[in-house]
């Protein structure tokens, strides 16, 4: 796989041209993926149960790394991937999503077509170990189907885990889904199935259901399901209710069927710092509280997105899981690209994300931060400003998801993670300003023009580290598009149960 890795997909960006197919470029993002996740050489993931808290990333099935093991690219478009011929493409999938531009804006790090009838369940093992080097506990994996494609992944994925060991798998009812439609014997039997599995997470002495949108269900019916599941099935089970609304109201209503609690979340730096101390509330009905962390929203089906600062939402959220003393935290997530929540490696962001949330992840599990012994710059972009207009696609997108209207912010920011004081030179567009640092973590800002983002970050004389971006930022893109992309120094750390170092 590693080989394949290497040879197949070198480092691809997204080119502004009509088909939308992927091309070479040079540099980052992730200039050694080969370093990315679970292809980390001497890795030393975190075991389940060897902590109190615990971090989950949510694992959305429909996007896997592939979907028909075909290559990415193709001359004839007709031959390419089912994400190069039909989401990454103006008019795939017939024309669907032409009104917005396509239905994704960013991919899973292709690979070549892998031999043998087995690749699917390789992929999802290659997910896995790159999550569990991350230091992750394991996935929350979002159930919306009883059957089919979605379902038939979802199971695959507690395999998967099984084989790779050391990870654990919570099966997470979407009560938003089709599988929360059907009778709560029909979903305890759907669930007993993963609950098969040795990746099947516990605590307590019993197996963790989580949710989403919990209050789409109500607590009758959750109470049922268990119920089931215990009496017909011999499956203990202790559920995280997680809503949309974590309202007083709601909390007190599933106060006896629930074991924890959670909230997917705002995708704003204010609406993240200005949001209740849940988790006190939870704490105070006798729950756990699971945490989101996202590192930004963006949906071009919906034509709207979340201002997310650069890296400040990311970073606001693990400080609110921190302060708020949660118990856990649920990355929002693994994969969902429809969304552009994703942290999984990808063609946007490399492996930047990932190791953003290992840092992070190891700082909530111990909790104290992790020493800084090696110096780290992260860069992160958009590649348009806010009034770009595209080439094709709606010409407008709104930045008031769900009330958060946080207004666009049109910088490049480099993060270091400094071992001592040193020098960032941050250039955009061919303006350069130089910004002196102290030792431990600083996020600085410029304006983002138009042209070739870089950094060079120096100590004295001494160049530390250079970061040239492969994405060009231009006033006049193929399509919108406002995820955040990023670029990073080359991994050179070994993650560990829980790193002292980093």
């Amino acid at each position: 796989m590693l080989a394949a890795l290497l040879v197949g997909t070198a480092l691809l960006a997204r080119s502004n041209l009509q088909d939308r197919q992927l091309v070479p470029a040079p540099g980052p993002p992730g200039a050694k993926l080969a370093e990315c996740g679970g292809r980390l050489p001497g890795s030393s993931p975190s075991l389940p149960g060897t902590h109190d808290r615990k971090v989950f990333a949510h694992y959305f099935p429909p996007y896997p790394i592939s979907l028909d093991n075909k290559p990415p690219r193709a001359t004839d478009l007709s031959k390419a991937d089912y994400y190069t011929r039909n989401y990454l493409t103006v008019n795939g999938e017939n024309d669907k999503h032409a009104v917005y531009g396509g239905l994704l804006r960013d991919r899973p790090i292709p690979r070549p077509p892998v031999a043998g009838a087995a690749w699917r369940l390789a992929d999802l093992r290659t997910e896995v170990k790159e999550a569990k080097a991350a230091g992750l506990d394991g996935f929350t994996l979002n159930l919306l189907t009883i059957d089919g494609q979605n379902w038939d992944w979802s199971v695959l994925m507690m395999k998967a885990a099984q084989q790779v060991g050391g990870f654990e798998v919570v099966p997470n009812l979407d009560a938003s889904a089709s599988f929360a439609t059907h009778s709560p014997a029909e979903v305890a039997d759907k669930l007993a199935e993963l609950y098969g599995y040795r990746s099947a997470a516990r605590e307590a002495g019993a197996y963790l259901l989580s949710s989403f949108k919990a209050e789409n269900k109500s607590p009758s019916w959750w109470a049922e399901v268990i119920s089931l599941l215990k009496s017909d099935h011999d499956v203990p089970v202790k559920l995280i209710a997680v809503f949309l609304d974590a309202s007083d109201a709601n909390m007190e209503a599933y106060r006896k069927v629930a074991y924890a609690y959670g909230i997917w979340g705002v995708r704003t730096v204010a609406s993240v710092r200005d949001a209740p101390d849940y988790a006190a509330k939870a704490h105070a009905l006798g729950k756990k509280w699971m945490a989101p962390v996202a590192p930004q929203d963006e949906r071009p089906r919906e034509q709207n997105y979340a201002e997310a600062s650069n890296t400040g939402l990311l970073r606001a959220m693990w400080a609110r899981a921190d302060a708020d003393r949660a118990d856990y935290v649920q990355i929002v997530t693994w994969n969902d690209y429809s969304e552009s929540t994703q942290i999984a490696p990808s063609v946007a962001h490399g492996c930047v994300f990932l190791d953003l949330m290992a840092y992070y992840a190891a700082r909530f599990v111990r909790g104290s931060a992790p020493e800084i012994t090696t110096d780290r710059l992260y860069l992160t972009h958009r590649i348009q400003p806010s009034d770009a207009v595209p080439v094709r696609g709606n010409p407008t997108a709104a930045y008031t998801m769900g009330g958060m209207n946080t207004p666009p912010k049109n910088n490049v920011e480099g993060l270091a993670f400094l071992t001592a004081p040193a020098t960032l030179s941050l250039t955009s567009g061919g303006v350069t300003t130089t910004f002196a640092l102290k030792a431990g973590i600083s996020a600085v800002t410029v304006p983002l023009r138009t042209g070739t983002v870089s950094a060079r970050l120096s100590r004295g004389s001494r160049t530390l580290q250079s970061l040239t971006s492969p994405f060009q930022v231009t006033r006049a893109p193929e399509v919108l598009d406002f995820q955040y992309f990023a670029v990073g120094s080359p991994r050179v750390m070994r993650y560990q149960s829980f790193p002292l170092r980093w």
